[in-house]
């Protein structure tokens, strides 16, 4: 497997050496369970992601959606990834239908990144049963929730709780009627520093190739019919903002999403 490249002073906030360190071992943690570490998102990329919440964020307190907003995130999207991309044809698909940008808006319109969030105590069971709770609606299948780490830890709970969100919610898209999803939380240490490994496992039918795996990570990559294939790009984003990394494991049994993420400690934001 290839060496993945640690989130460090280059991607979007400067990282102390320990922390630095600390993340390069969670991607070893990843890679010891199985693991194929999503790969440092890329600078063109956040900015999409970013972009992409402010537009939304706009678009949600103005309670409409109007064409110029429709025409705004077309250029977006077009201009960064292209005429042939699936951005392409997603702006093409929302510039026709005000109503396919009412559906688009109603399904992702909670990225926010949340990013003067301010760190604090929480329980990861907690989180957990939460987010699980919110994805029950979204198809039949029954969740199995297991916390074992062993004391609250500091964190950003709100920016956490939707990188969670996103993976639960397609593992339950991937799973069978009446199947199972797993959500578990380990305490682990990266690099001397306590984090939690958090796994969200389905009983679908994988993801695909391992060489194929990395560009999940990227805006507008999606095997989805209908999908913009933003979530997992959000994910990557979300981790590197937090301090964590993550990655995935898939065959033909199921897939496994994976998260560690650093515990905050006294940081001050």
């Amino acid at each position: 497997m290839e060496t993945v490249r640690p989130y460090d002073a280059r991607d979007f906030r400067p990282l102390d050496a320990a922390r630095a360190n600390a993340l390069r071992d969670a991607a070893g943690l990843l890679v010891r369970s199985g693991a194929r570490p999503a790969p440092a998102p890329a600078e063109e990329d956040v900015r999409t992601v970013r972009s992409l919440d402010a537009l939304l964020a706009q678009s949600a307190r103005a309670a409409r959606h109007s064409s110029g907003t429709i025409r705004a995130y077309a250029s977006l999207i077009g201009d960064g990834y292209g005429p042939g991309s699936n951005a392409g044809r997603w702006a093409a698909r929302i510039e026709r239908s005000a109503s396919d940008l009412d559906e688009f808006v109603a399904r992702t319109g909670a990225l926010r990144l949340c990013d003067r969030e301010a760190p604090s105590e929480v329980r990861w069971g907690d989180v957990l049963a939460h987010v699980a709770a919110r994805c029950g609606s979204l198809g039949v299948c029954t969740f199995e929730v297991t916390d074992r780490t062993r004391a609250p830890f500091r964190l950003r709970r709100e920016l956490a709780g939707r990188a969670l969100f996103q993976l639960v919610r397609n593992a339950v898209e991937a799973t069978p009627r009446k199947g199972l999803v797993r959500i578990r939380a380990d305490e682990v240490h990266a690099g001397g520093m306590r984090a939690a490994h958090v796994r969200i496992s389905d009983t679908g039918p994988g993801m695909g190739s391992p060489d194929s795996m990395d560009g999940l990570w990227k805006p507008f990559v999606t095997g989805k019919q209908g999908h913009a294939g933003l979530g997992l790009a959000y994910v990557a984003t979300c981790l590197a903002v937090l301090g964590g990394v993550c990655g995935v494991r898939s065959d033909r049994t199921g897939t496994t999403m994976h998260m560690i993420i650093l515990e905050e400690g006294e940081l001050s934001w």
